[in-house]
């Protein structure tokens, strides 16, 4: 199978109330994630809260958490991104050298380069790094990157990887068929919403919030997508999902809902979230589990389902 042919949990970062790290936690929600049949763990993503982070919390971080995660055999990508490359490059040789698979790389979120600057904002990391890239295009916090750059970037030695977040089909749908011009360059979704029809199209993996939360049947829905060519049968996999990957990527706070879910629903100690985030009101509580439909789907689909209300 494809090396990054994963569903990637864009795994969420449980912090102690003094705001140091929690492995404990960290270590036992990777654990659940892969007994329940996910293949791959996003460490350090956006969901990982990565901005709110020192460079060295973040490298200590990654040589905690990726050596035990590749120890029970799933694949590694490292989300770092940081406004200048020369950060960036650091934090992907740590990686590197803590045994991660790949690094995420979204462009420059501060300065909007053009398509020629951003070529070479990639390109440098690509000549300063020995890590394999996931380059991500999320133009709601960067500068969009145009199918004929992306075309470029895929010319790159280390570019192997594409998270589209566009929340576009069409963008997502022209960087899947510029890859399958070549030989080795994944697009994976990075929209949960467009889950099926990102598979559909010819997307190998996903990046995901959802499947912090469920991720037995997000496993399940790669398989019948990618394993199994069950069409078929991902859908009606999918339509399960759709409330949560509804919520996941419409409600303005992911990565405190997911926490929220996986303390009160799972009962993992998830802790705080660092700022500028804070915690739910008892209305968006409320909110998060009735749009999920999160109680039923994981009683369903987990053993760890505490059901708590």
């Amino acid at each position: 199978m494809n090396k990054f042919a994963h569903v990637y949990p864009a795994m969420v970062t449980p912090f102690n109330k003094d705001e140091s790290f929690n492995y404990e936690t960290a270590k036992k929600h990777a654990d659940w994630m892969i007994s329940e049949g996910i293949s791959g763990v996003g460490i350090m993503m956006a969901a990982g809260e990565y901005q709110s982070v020192s460079l060295e919390e973040h490298k200590q971080y990654v040589r905690e958490m990726v050596p035990y995660v590749k120890e029970r055999g799933a694949s590694v990508i490292v989300g770092c991104t940081r406004e200048r490359p020369e950060d960036v490059v650091e934090l992907m040789e740590n990686a590197r050298e803590a045994g991660a698979d790949g690094a995420m790389v979204l462009p420059s979120f501060y300065y909007r380069m053009d398509q020629k600057e951003l070529f070479e904002h990639y390109k440098y990391i690509n000549d300063h790094s020995g890590l394999d890239i996931m380059v991500y295009n999320n133009p709601h916090s960067s500068t969009p990157i145009s199918t004929e750059t992306m075309a470029e970037l895929y010319k790159l030695e280390h570019v192997k990887m594409v998270k589209d977040a566009s929340m576009s089909i069409d963008v997502m749908t022209d960087y899947i068929f510029e890859a399958n011009k070549t030989e080795d360059v994944n697009v994976l979704c990075g929209c949960d919403y467009l889950l099926y029809q990102a598979y559909a199209t010819g997307a190998t993996g996903w990046v995901s919030m959802t499947a912090n939360i469920l991720p037995k049947l997000s496993a399940e829905f790669h398989k019948a997508m990618i394993v199994e060519k069950d069409f078929e049968k991902g859908l009606d996999i999918f339509k399960k999902l759709y409330p949560v990957v509804n919520m996941t990527e419409r409600f303005p706070k992911p990565t405190q809902a997911v926490k929220y879910i996986l303390e009160e629903v799972y009962g993992f100690e998830e802790g705080i979230c660092r700022r500028p985030r804070r915690g739910l009101s008892d209305e968006e509580k409320k909110h998060v589990l009735e749009s999920s439909n999160i109680l039923e789907l994981s009683k369903e689909y987990s053993q760890r389902s505490t059901g708590v209300m």
